[in-house]
């Protein structure tokens, strides 16, 4: 009687097969899985990095818009020079606290409407870069170029430039201690290095609309 042969699991070739097959379809996986984690932390960086420009640039415009000068005023004067490829501007301004801008919940804001700010680039000996420094006094006094706290309010900018309207000109330095008047306008740029080590430049205008006399 003759009986047939039972043959029982796979034979090493199948299996190099099948574990070859396997390790592709993982690869598959893992290679999409990651292109989708890093595309969404890319979108989250980018998001966070446009919302912290938007709130900066929405904070200068504003400071700028609420320019105060008196021009019986020894103490107020609105200055802006040139420093290398930037500009260093110091001013006094209003700013209402219905209308106060802060970046941090924790922040203390200012116990005076009308005081000192500046703005302008200070090197960062860590990283070798420049971040955008916002300077703020409480009140305002004979030193208008100094005082107050800095605050870093954004990184990696390689420069920012304030040009004002003078008669049909544009001219890149103010003092109102010598023009004995504000700019009818200001335009500003500001050059700053994304995420991606790209150079993105944004520019807006500005009417001081604060009443000063």
């Amino acid at each position: 009687m003759n009986f047939l042969k039972k043959n029982d699991g796979f034979t090493l070739i199948e299996m190099l097969v099948a574990t070859a097959v396997s390790s592709v379809i993982l690869v598959m996986v893992y290679t999409a899985y990651a292109s989708i984690i890093r595309s969404v932390n890319q979108g989250k960086i980018a998001s966070q990095y446009y919302e912290e420009l938007n709130l900066i640039l929405r904070r200068i415009d504003s400071d700028l818009l609420n320019t105060y000068w008196n021009e019986t005023a020894k103490n107020i004067s609105f200055i802006s020079e040139i420093e290398g490829n930037s500009s260093r501007l110091n001013f006094v301004t209003g700013e209402y606290k219905s209308n106060r801008m802060i970046l941090s919940v924790k922040d203390n804001f200012p116990s005076s409407d009308i005081h000192e700010v500046g703005y302008y680039l200070k090197r960062d000996n860590k990283t070798g870069k420049n971040n955008l420094v916002r300077r703020s006094e409480i009140h305002y006094d004979s030193s208008p170029l100094d005082g107050g706290i800095e605050e870093v309010i954004f990184r990696n900018v390689e420069s920012i430039r304030f040009d004002f309207k003078y008669r049909s000109d544009w001219i890149d330095t103010w003092d109102t201690r010598e023009k004995k008047r504000l700019p009818s306008g200001i335009k500003t740029t500001l050059v700053v290095i994304d995420p991606y080590n790209n150079k993105d430049t944004y520019e807006f205008f500005t009417i001081c609309n604060m009443s000063y006399e």
